[in-house]
């Protein structure tokens, strides 16, 4: 199931994340793909928010991982934030330390640029692509506005994701 949503705008953007907070459980792992400067860590702040976590969310291009806190039904969890552009293969990951949190039942975890990993972990996932629009009535405006426009493909392939597809579109935020 494919699930596409336009965004006009980084706030839209945040906004989608923080709706789709309210469907995410510990242990959800979610591949989030798309061109640099997609839209992936907006989304990711917006997830944040929802979820009431605390501190800023920032791209972890350098830091591979970040993780945020945040508490569900009076217990604490973590909200793991992974880049794995810099990562050059499946060799990688057991240095990175990845698995202990997808398997770990205690975080939600969501990671860039990791098409590599998708593969080889046993259990459902989610895919988000971040696509940039550009139409001819963005080529009129100017270049923030140009770059703004993103589309984002939610792809589920299990009837877990599915389920939770179809409730996000319930929410009516797009």
């Amino acid at each position: 199931m494919d699930l596409k949503i336009l965004s006009e705008s980084s706030k839209k953007t945040k906004m989608i994340g923080e709706g789709f907070a309210k469907l995410l459980n510990p242990g959800d792992v979610v591949f989030l793909l798309g061109e640099l400067g997609g839209g992936k860590t907006t989304f990711i702040s917006g997830i944040a928010k929802g979820l009431k976590s605390k501190g800023n969310v920032s791209s972890p291009s350098f830091t591979l991982i970040n993780i945020y806190e945040f508490t569900k039904d009076d217990i604490k969890y973590n909200l793991v934030h992974c880049d794995l552009y810099r990562v050059s293969g499946f060799k990688d990951i057991p240095d990175i330390g990845i698995e202990e949190y997808i398997y770990d039942n205690k975080s939600i975890i969501f990671i860039e640029w990791g098409n590599f990993l998708k593969e080889k972990i046993s259990k459902d996932y989610l895919v988000i692509n971040f696509d940039y629009i550009l139409d001819d009535q963005n080529q009129e405006d100017n270049i923030e506005e140009l770059n703004q426009k993103r589309q984002l493909t939610f792809s589920a392939e299990n009837t877990y994701w599915v389920q939770k597809l179809k409730n996000f579109k319930e929410i009516k935020l797009f």
